[in-house]
């Protein structure tokens, strides 16, 4: 029997088109936007490039002053950057910053110029999943700021799109669904196919413009993994579907000091193995009573699913070295949502960041941009409005990145001030 997709009569497609044409004419009319967007952006190489860091950007970087950074040019042993007006005004790119980074630590010893995590003193890969089984708390956007801050600071890191929609590869300058195969994605380390599975996340990472920070690319091929790993699991009895990834990690050890994991917006195959690899869960929460009823889901959704894998696992308990929850998408002049975040931190305490992600439209005006906020000029956006957004941004990071610090009983004397 053949189904009839045709368009009813009251249908509000055009008489005579195919709804389904439609629906893929749309999705290729939106890649070619957004090759567009990319180009416009990237011309005339049409690649994304990061921007170069004018001397007092970097030197607040390195973390020294930028009169002892100008001091160390005049050694032509470190990277001399670009002259980019008069005065001989220079800017330099991200890898120019942590060599002169790795050159300090070198010559002098001192922590605070080390990039990455210190693996003698036993910190270990720290896999950070941003989850919330809602669209819109800013899952994404925050994941790509978090990971792009921490690149800032010298660590390596891999960013994990485990979304289909790929919004997180998209912001790296990728037009996933053409650029990559579903092969390409973490759709190869589930496939029930056994001939073209890998245990191994080395082939899937692809480099992107910042220096320091990879990404295993999503695209819409990779919602099949939601259809194949029940039948797979079906197969292979003994397969342990929610560790599939977490069992995978230790293939790419040695190469990053920081993961982090950007989930979809509901509970799937991927997310759960995202939430199980993960050692630090990061839950933003815009404040509304709307999402806040939809977290207390995703928290009872999280108790039930851990359960039942505990008993999976003979009773072993999935266990995080943190979990914190970050208020997004903050309206600062509005009255009740100050009121729902004060309700917040008297009930959740230490688990609830001290710092808040507001909405500026800084933020809005880089993402027309296709941009992360990173990714701005200050001539961008009105200074003012941009010094703000980045102080929030800035502060929520090294909230976070301060977590790491716990996690690793790394002190402040042995990492010197930020």
């Amino acid at each position: 029997m053949t189904t009839d997709v045709s368009a009813p009569a009251d249908s509000n497609f055009p008489a005579g088109d195919d709804p389904l044409q439609i629906f893929l004419d749309h999705s290729e009319g939106c890649d070619a936007i957004q090759r567009k967007i990319i180009e416009v952006q990237a011309y005339p190489g049409h690649a994304k490039s990061l921007r170069l860091f004018p001397t007092s950007e970097a030197a607040r970087l390195i973390r020294i002053s930028e009169s002892h950074l100008r001091a160390l040019l005049k050694n032509e042993q470190f990277p001399q950057g670009t002259v980019i007006g008069g005065n001989n005004r220079r800017g330099f790119t991200l890898a120019e910053v942590n060599q002169i980074r790795r050159q300090l630590f070198q010559q002098t010893g001192d922590v605070r110029y080390r990039v990455g995590r210190d693996r003698e003193a036993g910190e270990k890969l720290s896999v950070i999943t941003v989850a919330n089984f809602k669209g819109g708390a800013a899952k994404t956007t925050h994941s790509v700021h978090l990971a792009q801050y921490l690149a800032l600071q010298g660590y390596r890191v891999l960013m994990i799109d485990l979304d289909s929609q790929a919004s997180a590869t998209s912001l790296f300058g990728f037009v996933p669904d053409e650029q990559f195969d579903r092969l390409d994605t973490l759709y190869r380390l589930f496939t029930l196919d056994d001939s073209q599975r890998i245990n191994d996340l080395r082939p899937l990472i692809q480099k992107t413009y910042w220096d320091g920070l990879d990404v295993i690319p999503a695209n819409l091929g990779l919602y099949s993994t939601e259809f194949e790993v029940p039948v797979r699991q079906m197969r292979q009895r003994e397969l342990r579907f929610w560790r599939i990834l977490a069992d995978a990690l230790p293939t790419i050890d040695q190469d990053y000091d920081i993961i982090v994991c950007d989930c979809p917006p509901s509970l799937s195959y991927l997310s759960i193995n995202a939430v199980m690899a993960a050692n630090f869960l990061l839950i933003p929460i815009p404040p509304s009573m709307l999402d806040f009823s939809s977290a207390g889901r995703f928290f009872r959704m999280v108790y039930e699913t851990l359960s039942t894998l505990a008993q999976a696992e003979g009773g072993r308990v999935k266990t995080f070295d943190a979990v914190r929850l970050l208020v997004s998408k903050y309206q600062t002049a509005d009255t009740n949502q100050s009121q729902l975040v004060k309700w917040m931190g008297s009930i959740f305490a230490d688990t609830l960041l001290e710092n808040r992600m507001a909405l500026t439209t800084g933020l809005d005006s880089a993402g027309n941009l296709k941009q992360s906020y990173y990714e701005l000029e200050a001539s961008d956006v009105n200074r003012r409005t941009y010094e703000r957004g980045l102080e929030y941004l800035n502060n929520v990071n090294a909230e976070i990145e301060r977590v790491i610090w716990d996690i690793w009983k790394r002190t402040p004397a042995r990492e010197g001030t930020r």
